[in-house]
Formats: C-alpha cells, sequence, structure tokens
C-alpha cells in the first residue's frame, strides 16, 4: 500500500497541477445484501448474505487546457456463503494493481476484507480541437442497454446495481473531434506487468451524424490479442429509437472467432413510461448445455470481457418515476438453451428495483433479484445462463459529499 501511495503522489506532482485550487468530493456506500442457497450449491447454510461499505474520495481540477483527477476508494466486504472475487475485466489493462489490502480473512464460510485502492489517475490536456490523456481512467463505449458489443475494455452486467464509476485502465487516449458532432478516439492500453499471454491493447472509436436523427459508430483495434471490428448504428423513426451494434472477435484460436451483434428498440408512453427491448445474438457463447463448460472456463469469461454463456439472450427493461422522488424499474433477460436430448429449456432473470430520493445527494435503493432455469452440475458448471444465480434482496444508503 505503502508504494502505491508513493507513486500517486509522485505521479502528481509531475503534472502542473493546482492542488490549492482542486476540488474535494467524494461518496459513501453502505450495502446489505440477503441471498438464498440453490439447491445445487454445496454450503452448509440456508441463506447467503453480504455487506459491503464504500467510500470514493475524488480530488480534481479543471482549468480552460488541463484537467487532472484521482480516485481513492476504500472498501468493506463482510461475506457469509459467498466467496470473494478480486477479478474484474479492468485488471487486464493495468500496469500494477496500485492495491493493497489492510485486513483480509478468509474462513470456510465467512470472509471479510478491507482494501483501498486507486482506482482513477489521469492527466489531460486539451488543444484546439482535441485532447490528450494519460494515466488510469475510463473508456465506456457502445449504445446498448444490456449488453454492449462494442465496450471491448469491459462492461458493466446487466444487473449491476452500482454503475457511477466505470474502473479506470492503464492507457495513453487522443480524442480528435473533426467537427461538433464527430469524434475519433485512439485508446493504447497496456498490459498487466509480467503478462505473457497478451500483450498490450488499442483500438480507434469513430462516430459520426448520419442525418439529423441518426449516428454511426466504426470501432477497429486488437484488445487481448484479439482483433476486434465492429460498428453501431442509432436512429428514430415515428418517436421509437432504434440501434443495431455489432463485433467480429478474431481470436488466436480462429475455431472460437464469431460475430457478437445485438438489435433494440426504445419508446416512451404517454404516461412517462420507458420501455426498452433488446435482442441479443453472440457466436462465441454455446448454443446448448453441453458446450457451457468450455465457454465458462474460457478466457474471455473469466477475465470478465464476454458476459454472455449462451448464443441468445432477450432483454427486456421498464422504467418509471412513480412519485417525484421514487422511481422504479424493471429488467427481464432470458435465454434459451438445448439439452443433450435437443430439447430446449429456458432459463430467466428478473429485477425489481425502486429508488428513493432522500435529498439532491442521497438516495436509497431495494432491489430483488429472481431466476430461474436448471442450476449447476456435479461439477458446479452452469446448465443455463441464468438458473445457476441465486435469488437475492439488497438494500443501499449511497451519500454524495
Amino acid at each position: 500500500m505503502k508504494r502505491s501511495c508513493n507513486f500517486a503522489v509522485l505521479a502528481l506532482l509531475l503534472c502542473p497541477l493546482n492542488l490549492l485550487a482542486a476540488e474535494l468530493t467524494g461518496r459513501v456506500s453502505l450495502l446489505g445484501l440477503i441471498s438464498d442457497t440453490p439447491d445445487d450449491l454445496q454450503v452448509n447454510r440456508d441463506s447467503l448474505s453480504a455487506n459491503q461499505q464504500s467510500l470514493r474520495l475524488m480530488l480534481q481540477d479543471v482549468t480552460p487546457n488541463n484537467e487532472w483527477s484521482i480516485h481513492l476508494r476504500s472498501n468493506r466486504l463482510q461475506t457469509k456463503g459467498f466467496a470473494l472475487e478480486n477479478n474484474s475485466p479492468s485488471d487486464l489493462f493495468r500496469y500494477r494493481e496500485l492495491a493493497g489490502d489492510a485486513f483480509a480473512h478468509d474462513g470456510d464460510h465467512h470472509q471479510a476484507r478491507v482494501r483501498f485502492e486507486i482506482d482513477r489517475l489521469h492527466y489531460q490536456h486539451r488543444f484546439a480541437n482535441g485532447s490528450l490523456s494519460i494515466g488510469r481512467q475510463p473508456v465506456d463505449w457502445g449504445s446498448g442497454r444490456f449488453w454492449q458489443p462494442l465496450n471491448v475494455f469491459g462492461a458493466f452486467a446487466p444487473a449491476d446495481l452500482d454503475t457511477d464509476f466505470k474502473a479506470g485502465i492503464d492507457s495513453l487516449i487522443y480524442d480528435w473531434y473533426p467537427t461538433t458532432f464527430s469524434s475519433l478516439s485512439a485508446v493504447y492500453a497496456v498490459a498487466p506487468r509480467g503478462e505473457i499471454r497478451f500483450g498490450n491493447s488499442a483500438a480507434l472509436y469513430y462516430r459520426l451524424p448520419a442525418g439529423e436523427r441518426s449516428e454511426l459508430a466504426l470501432l477497429a483495434g486488437e484488445v487481448v490479442d484479439n482483433r476486434v471490428v465492429g460498428a453501431s448504428f442509432e436512429s428514430e423513426w415515428s418517436g421509437i429509437g432504434w440501434r443495431v451494434e455489432a463485433i467480429h472477435y478474431d481470436q488466436p484460436d480462429r475455431r472460437t472467432d464469431g460475430l457478437f451483434w445485438i438489435a433494440g428498440l426504445d419508446y416512451q408512453f404517454d404516461n412517462g413510461t420507458l420501455l426498452n427491448l433488446e435482442w441479443h445474438q453472440n457466436a462465441l457463447g454455446s448454443p446448448d448445455e453441453t458446450g457451457l463448460e468450455a465457454i465458462a472456463d474460457s478466457f474471455l469469461v473469466q477475465s470478465g470481457l464476454q458476459q454472455q454463456l449462451g448464443r441468445q439472450a432477450l432483454g427486456l427493461g421498464l422504467s418509471d418515476d412513480l412519485t417525484p422522488l421514487l422511481r422504479g424499474s424493471y429488467t427481464l433477460l432470458l435465454s434459451p438453451l438445448r439439452d443433450a436430448d435437443n430439447q430446449r429449456h429456458l432459463s430467466s432473470l428478473h429485477q425489481f428495483t425502486l429508488l428513493y430520493s432522500l435529498s439532491d445527494e442521497s438516495d436509497l435503493l431495494l432491489s430483488a433479484l429472481l431466476t430461474a432455469g436448471r442450476g449447476l452440475d456435479s461439477s458446479g458448471h452452469p446448465h443455463s445462463e441464468f438458473g445457476h444465480i441465486p435469488n437475492s434482496l439488497t438494500l443501499r444508503w449511497r451519500l454524495y459529499f
């Protein structure tokens, strides 16, 4: 942890920064989760539980030509029956962790950890029609509402509740704005120190208008040794927004090459309810249950860059302001798979969420996650897309200051 702090201080001193003018803000989040135990998950408890307290301190300074930012995140996590998961897609693009555990305990069915991490640390210089930034910073591309094929450096899962801040990756980013409504982003992201499975990653992302109400985006690059080429198109017709987004993976093993595409619609009813509907087709996923084991053990899935196990999925979302202070939302995900007898089985995920605004800087969230489908096999591998995910109830309080 000491080396991480020294690295952060040194990086800030090397930049032309005015620390006295910097603005310090933060976020506190308290989260509790209770989950049932699936019949095929072998733990000696009737329920699983977790509680988490996190603090994010954000220090930044913005001038007409320069900007810098540093986010220090501390997190206390305690679980019963859950295994602590440390892997995330951002780990593939961080030269070193810049993190440390102040406390860690691992028991048979109880784990606890207090962790500190520098999640963002970057400096940006702006030009007349562009900018250059270096350091640990987020990259967020794509137009999908549930999955985003063009988000090649990692994306939030459709059921994630904490999506305020995307994790930063160690990268050099050049943004060029040839016109008011178009942009070209070039990203060079470094691999972890000592990594031998793949090299550094690079990608180009170009967005431009295609008519008055349409936008086209193009992507090309090489990410963790996968050559990727993709595009998206968004438009509107008679009050209905629609989009198509696709990417092709050219992997080191050509037998695993494939196309991942989505097609979606958005519509807002007269009463204010917003409907999102999206179909996902991922050739990298498995068309049947027998292939799930190999997919679940693949590098893209293990690293979090590929979230889908199956080949097809349907996503539906509804959201509405129930009162001026209370917002409700519902997410439904469906995925079909065939078994060894060629019989089709459907797994589903339902998420009901209520978000109540306590003030301009604070809110309270209650979310229920319900899944259905075939669970785990005798080896602990999933039999379906969602059936192995435990049902859960989550309560979160969040405060910005």
